[in-house]
């Protein structure tokens, strides 16, 4: 068996034992860490002034952003959030009516209509996350979006700070990257905060 696909392997299991641990969160605990967690964030990134800030609308008992969008939108500040298109594509688009939204494929709210905002243009991009390596590299869902949309800048020195909003058991103690996986700058944990690039 060769590592290719051994790392599959590996990450398979990892994904569906986070996402057991996630899906069982309650209600009142996902909304106690998702506090906690935006709050060290916007402590270090103070994210309620960034000028424009890429988003998502959280699902399936992801940390919850709405406190964050809410905060935003009220100031006036250019938020983003994922739409997916055909052949695994993404960007991201500032809606014209936040309740304005459809649910994809993977019944995950979208602006269902809006404008493109250019990815170098924002400043920071918080982007959902099963989990993190211990090197930082993300592992996500399986569909690779954010890896294709993220491709052509994750070298440039002008690009988004790109972090992860994560419950501390997201972490993994393992290396199980792919060349394809996005490192990321920063992220924030309800216990602690690990930055990887420097």
């Amino acid at each position: 068996m060769n590592w290719f696909v051994v790392n599959i392997k590996v990450k398979t299991k990892y994904r569906k034992s986070i996402l057991q641990k996630r899906n069982a969160l309650h209600s009142s605990e996902v909304s106690n860490l998702s506090k906690t967690i935006l709050k060290n964030a916007d402590l270090e990134l103070n994210l309620n002034a960034i000028k424009t800030l890429g988003s998502y609308f959280a699902a399936h008992n992801e940390v919850d952003l709405e406190i964050l969008t809410k905060k935003r939108l009220k100031n006036n500040l250019l938020t983003t959030f994922p739409r997916v298109g055909p052949n695994h594509s993404m960007n991201l688009i500032a809606p014209k009516n936040l309740k304005k939204l459809s649910k994809n494929k993977y019944g995950i709210f979208e602006p269902s209509d809006g404008y493109e905002i250019n990815l170098i243009k924002h400043e920071i991009i918080i982007i959902p996350t099963v989990g993190v390596d211990k090197d930082g590299y993300r592992l996500g869902y399986g569909g690779g979006y954010y890896d294709r949309f993220l491709k052509s800048v994750v070298q440039s020195s002008n690009r988004p700070l790109l972090i992860a909003l994560i419950y501390d058991f997201q972490f993994i103690d393992d290396s199980i990257n792919e060349a394809h996986d996005i490192k990321l700058d920063k992220v924030f944990s309800d216990k602690q905060i690990k930055q990887f690039t420097f």
